[in-house]
């Protein structure tokens, strides 16, 4: 037995591999998706997982992240990439890089 996907059949016992990363970046599913906004509307992405297997900690998670952003945008005098695009990671399951180094000229009261 075999299963069709998109129009792509896949036949028993073949090894499929999930790229997990990709699916974030979708084009029919976001404008300009390898781009970062942090304002992006209809963000349906998949970071914490779907249904019964959702993460528990997202909102916590979402909420640390809105204040540690907005703390870093309201503090932080013009914050520029040391590396643009910073390196990497050669990974095909996990997308990002391995470090991301920022360069600043001050920290605000």
């Amino acid at each position: 037995m075999s299963v069709d996907i998109a129009g792509t059949t896949i036949p028993r016992g073949a090894p499929i591999f999930l790229a997990y990363g990709s699916a974030n970046r979708d084009p029919e599913q976001f404008t300009d998706p390898d781009e970062l906004d942090l304002e992006r509307r209809d963000n349906q992405h998949l970071g914490f997982g779907q249904g019964i297997h959702f993460c528990f900690g997202a909102p916590l998670a979402r909420l640390e992240v809105q204040n540690a952003v907005g703390e870093f945008v309201r503090r932080v005098e013009n914050p520029r990439l040391v590396e643009d695009p910073p390196p990497y990671r050669r990974n095909q399951i996990f997308r990002g890089p391995r470090h991301v180094l920022v360069d600043i000229d001050g920290i605000r009261d």
